[in-house]
């Protein structure tokens, strides 16, 4: 448990007399769970102070804060001390700590590769610094300390210097590269710039497993310590055969596992959890029995069957390869097939060109309807597109289609996912 005298001492604050010691912790107020250190940081709209009070009726022991609490402790950096309080916590690990991270599919992998090896995981799309740091922690307080520890850690990165900060932090043992692609040029700037900045995972971890479109960015000496991964050309090689809408069978170093979803991307995400499984001395027949349970999360080529009409939930988010590798995954889906596509987000200067590619490899849709300011570039390649400058879930209802493959995929600016519960509204979902 904290102590949160100690934890004052570590921040170099004061706690208030009487509080209690917590059982977790945690950085935003609607996912308070009784027992944890509430953590309210400064933000750039708002200090996370405003929200001490409904975290502490959601069960919060104390507060952490710069700014006063009667049941708080305060110290001068809550920030820092939350990544410290982190350190600490991975220095008392054991066993294997997997790092994750990539321009698209770095969720899917991770919970892939932690079905694989039957180990904990950050949840969800956790992957910053502060969520790494709430994960390492609560890897101590439930005892998940030995030998036998097993954590995957998914590391996101969208500016220069923040995976220095994730790997000093996590000190990842192993690590897994799913793609180098275009994504968050904002932050980045250039593709070079996105390699560069992922590929310092590489160079932390004892040893990495690389894709085979992700190896061709590494330097030589990183070649040394890696292991690739694909469907051609890698150390570990795959097969799928049997694709259908229901799934799909991949067949890798001596063993074949039904995967409950389609698409190339997704099982190059499996051949990883299967290569990392054999280097770390797994029996592969257990890892590919435990794959097949696996359940990938919410946004992330879900398939709902309504009635006639096949929807496919990649909602999640969009960028030019993962937007490329949902279109792959709806050939496989009963036709006509169908998109609603938003904004590929955070593009920079390049956005206007990947949103003209983009339209191009959708001319063979029987149709499509494009979303927000980013999309007017698509229009200039697919002149069949139906374009929206903003969402409107009335003006969109009348070209959804009745039958056949909707795919809905887009940036989180988009929100798409609104479309996608107003269609589960509106039709009966079958089994």
């Amino acid at each position: 448990m904290l102590d949160p005298v100690a934890v004052a001492e570590r921040g170099g604050g004061w706690a208030s007399p009487g509080l209690s010691h917590a059982t977790g912790v945690s950085f935003h107020s609607a996912r308070v769970r009784p027992g944890d250190a509430f953590f309210a940081l400064p933000g750039a709209a708002q200090h996370g102070i405003a929200y001490a009070d409904a975290a502490l009726s959601a069960g919060a022991v104390f507060v952490v804060s710069d700014r006063p609490h009667p049941r708080g402790v305060t110290v001068p950096d809550p920030a820092a001390l939350l990544l410290g309080l982190g350190a600490d916590a991975r220095a008392r690990l054991g066993g294997v700590v997997i790092g994750v991270t990539g321009s698209a599919g770095k969720t899917t992998c991770k919970t892939l590769l932690a079905a694989a090896l039957g180990a904990e995981a950050t949840p969800g799309n956790f992957n910053t610094p502060f969520a790494l740091a709430q994960r390492l922690i609560e890897a101590v307080l439930t005892g998940h300390t030995g030998k036998g520890t097993r954590l995957v850690l998914e590391l996101g990165v969208d500016h220069p210097g923040e995976m220095d900060t994730m790997l000093t932090l996590t000190r990842p043992t192993h690590a897994v590269v799913t793609l180098i692609a275009p994504s968050h040029l904002e932050g980045l700037g250039t593709l070079k710039n996105v390699a560069q900045e992922k590929l310092k995972l590489v160079d932390a971890a004892e040893h990495a497993f690389v894709s085979a479109q992700a190896a061709t960015f590494l330097s030589a000496a990183q070649r040394r310590k890696v292991t690739t991964y694909g469907f051609s050309g890698a150390d570990v090689t795959g097969t799928l055969t049997d694709i259908t809408p229901s799934g799909q069978t991949l067949s890798a170093l001596g063993t074949s596992v039904r995967l409950p979803f389609v698409g190339a991307a997704l099982a190059e995400n499996a051949l990883a959890a299967i290569a990392v499984a054999a280097y770390v001395g797994d029996d592969l027949q257990a890892a590919a029995e435990r794959l097949q349970g696996a359940r990938l999360e919410p946004g992330r080529l879900q398939v709902h069957r309504l009635g006639r009409l096949t929807l496919l939930d990649d909602s999640y988010n969009s960028n030019p390869a993962s937007a490329a590798a949902a279109l792959g995954a709806l050939e496989h889906f009963p036709k006509p097939h169908s998109a609603v596509l938003s904004d590929m987000l955070e593009l920079g200067s390049e956005a206007a060109r990947y949103h003209r590619e983009l339209g191009t490899q959708t001319r063979g849709l029987d149709c499509l309807v494009a979303i927000g300011p980013e999309m007017r570039a698509l229009t200039e390649t697919n002149l069949d597109a139906h374009h929206f400058e903003t969402f409107d879930l009335d003006a969109l209802r009348p070209l959804l289609p009745e039958h056949g493959t909707l795919l809905v995929k887009g940036s989180r600016g988009g929100r798409l996912e609104r479309l996608v519960a107003a269609i589960l509204e509106d039709r009966p979902v079958r089994a």
